[in-house]
């Protein structure tokens, strides 16, 4: 609109050129502020910590599989959360196969494989069934010895599938591990060694900030498994659990890093590699310059590194040429099962392919699940466990009893 008056007084008269400048400035003025990070869209499933009841408030647990967060959908797969001596007394105990054979029918890779999977098994599977028995007087199959070779080699496949999937899901165990451990010396270093107050507590809810940011740089939903991509303003929900969560520990919107933060995030940029470079600018403006100084780097430098090992994860597969082979390679093998196991099996075969198929597919779709594992692992945890560390470092060093940073 500003843009058009300038254009209508510039034709009306070449005397007033100054207005067509002013307009020119106070626009290149208004698109170097900082956009703002309010939102109409609010938070809707966050809970600030100082108003959650438990340790797990935040999440609905589905009590009948083991204490895990409850799958709304199908095709979701098992999530875990951290484990107590709770978790591993049930999880010891001699009655669990019997609890785990009554569950089977609602696990993850059972009812991940009932469509389409054990859907066109089973249209195989009862379709050869039914036309042995009561239409042709020749039964129609083939040889089972070659096709038991065969199940060996998929076996052995989809073993290997599993394995490395677990390899990725227990490298990306270790490298949040690291974060965690990384960010407790960190914080206790600035206690010691940051000699200004603003920039330690500045420092603090830095280290804090960067577990959040990390959990939504490595998790689009930011672990906030509820909201669906599919919603039509998914990007605006996740915004709003981003500020909720950064709030929560900044505590005050007008706080400058809160403010960047925000603006980094809307832009789609890297914020723990941000926050990485604000802490750098903390130590290198600490008034001590000492070996003290280049450990604190040390520390920052461990956080670079665990957030490239977590971006190597995320943004490599597996060799898609493999995964897609066993793929392929199964779907072929459990619908030609029914024609080699008809022989021994008759009017069960479809049970029966149903069963064999699912010890082995059944590998196979662990392994995609383990495949990605900061879809699974809990970390909105591993960043709570972050904020108790860092809270109970500064009250152990007795610099704020009262606040938490």
């Amino acid at each position: 609109m500003m843009l058009s008056l300038a254009e209508q007084c510039l034709i009306k008269s070449t005397n007033h050129r100054y207005v067509l400048s002013s307009v020119q400035v106070a626009l290149s003025t208004s698109s170097q502020t900082p956009q703002s990070t309010s939102t109409t869209t609010q938070s809707k499933f966050y809970i600030p910590r100082s108003q959650r009841t438990t340790t797990t408030s935040m999440y609905e647990i589905d009590s009948i599989y083991d204490e895990r967060l409850k799958r709304r959908r199908r095709i979701d797969p098992t999530r875990e959360l951290n484990y107590t001596p709770d978790h591993w007394e049930r999880h010891k105990n001699v009655y669990r196969r019997l609890r785990h054979i009554v569950t089977t029918l609602g696990s993850s890779p059972f009812q991940r494989l009932l469509f389409p999977d054990f859907f066109v098994t089973s249209l195989i599977a009862g379709g050869l069934t039914y036309y042995n028995e009561f239409i042709s007087t020749t039964p129609l199959f083939i040889d089972g010895t070659g096709f038991a070779a065969a199940t060996t080699a998929i076996a052995l496949m989809t073993g290997f599938r599993l394995n490395a999937s677990y390899g990725r899901y227990n490298e990306g165990r270790k490298l949040l591990s690291t974060v965690h451990g990384t960010s407790r010396d960190l914080a206790a270093n600035s206690m010691m060694w940051i000699k200004l107050p603003h920039d330690k507590q500045r420092a603090l809810r830095l280290i804090k900030a960067y577990s959040v940011a990390l959990t939504f740089y490595l998790n689009q939903k930011g672990a906030h498994h509820s909201v669906r991509r599919c919603h039509s303003n998914f990007k605006e929900l996740i915004y709003a659990e981003y500020r909720a969560e950064m709030l929560d520990v900044f505590g005050n919107e007008e706080d400058e890093d809160y403010i960047q933060l925000c603006q980094w995030y809307s832009g789609r940029h890297n914020v723990p590699l941000g926050i990485t470079t604000l802490l750098r600018k903390i130590i290198a403006e600490n008034e001590t310059k000492d070996a003290f100084t280049r450990e604190l780097d040390i520390h920052v430098h461990r956080l670079v590194q665990s957030l490239g090992g977590c971006e190597r994860i995320q943004k490599t597969p597996i060799p898609t040429c493999f995964t897609r082979h066993t793929s392929r390679l199964l779907f072929v093998w459990s619908n030609l099962m029914p024609f080699a196991i008809y022989p021994a099996c008759g009017i069960f075969t479809l049970p029966a392919t149903i069963a064999v198929s699912f010890s082995i597919m059944g590998i196979e779709d662990i392994g995609v699940q383990l495949e990605e594992p900061f879809n699974i692992l809990p970390l909105r945890q591993y960043s709570d466990n972050v904020n108790d560390s860092v809270d109970f470092v500064v009250s152990a060093y007795s610099i704020d009893k009262k606040t938490r940073l």
